[in-house]
């Protein structure tokens, strides 16, 4: 929607820029972010909806072509790309298909696969990922249809630790279960809201968690134009803790 791209949100520590999930259009957004790209490192994908890796393929793109033009586009030459585990083979045999063999790309790509705990380390930032149940209505079908080998419904929260302080990235959820643990004690919880519904009962069960912040992402489009209605349900809850996210938004922690 207008001023709400897909979901995409680049956590910047040290000396090194971390993107979480991919959506539409992530590679465009971070540019003209004047987002400092090449302290670029690695980039995580919760689940594989369209909404949350659909702008995947071109950013990796984006990342090969900047590399014929160093004289003003950022330079990137290696990035570790973690995707669900039941996903990476499909995605590697997509980017084949659309004519991005690893010889040639100008990227090196080091692919890891996401499984619930501890996913990547580095001097800035440690990233475990914590399974959700966003994609369990989905297993059943699996089940009857076994010609679906690869999905397995595989869903995750990232829980960030950087600088001494703790982010929670929810992605999508199937409840607001899904997190209430993880989020104890987290500087910022970045929550979808688009499952969350009711708003003001889900924020009820975060009282008494400790939570320093709270983003509102993931809004639905019927709720678009209604930021101002969201804050003030959010305010009733947990006053001057929650923030209604748009595009650009920048939080200092």
């Amino acid at each position: 929607m207008p001023g709400r791209a897909h979901a995409c949100v680049a956590i910047e520590c040290g000396n090194g820029l971390y993107v979480f999930d991919l959506g539409e259009p992530a590679g465009r957004e971070l540019l003209a972010g004047g987002l400092p790209l090449p302290k670029l490192r690695a980039a995580f994908v919760s689940h594989m909806h369209s909404d949350h890796v659909g702008g995947l393929f071109q950013f990796v793109k984006n990342l090969h072509l900047y590399h014929n033009h160093p004289g003003y586009l950022p330079q990137v030459d290696e990035i570790t790309l973690a995707l669900p585990g039941e996903a990476v083979g499909a995605v590697m045999k997509f980017f084949i298909a659309s004519y991005m063999f690893p010889e040639r790309l100008k990227v090196k790509i080091n692919w890891l696969g996401v499984r619930p705990g501890p996913v990547y380390e580095d001097g800035n930032i440690r990233v475990a990922a914590l399974p959700t149940t966003h994609l369990d209505e989905i297993k059943p079908f699996l089940a009857e249809h076994p010609e679906y080998a690869g999905p397995r419904g595989e869903a995750f929260s990232f829980e960030v630790t950087a600088g001494g302080k703790r982010v929670l990235y929810s992605g999508d959820l199937g409840a607001i279960s899904d997190v209430l643990e993880p989020a104890r004690g987290a500087d910022v919880l970045i929550l979808e809201f688009g499952h969350l519904l009711p708003l003001e009962d889900n924020l009820r069960k975060l009282a008494g968690l400790g939570v320093g912040k709270v983003v509102l992402t993931h809004i639905f489009p019927d709720y678009n134009e209604k930021g101002a209605e969201l804050q003030s349900i959010a305010d009733r809850v947990l006053p001057g803790r929650v923030a209604v996210a748009k595009d650009g938004l920048e939080l200092v922690v």
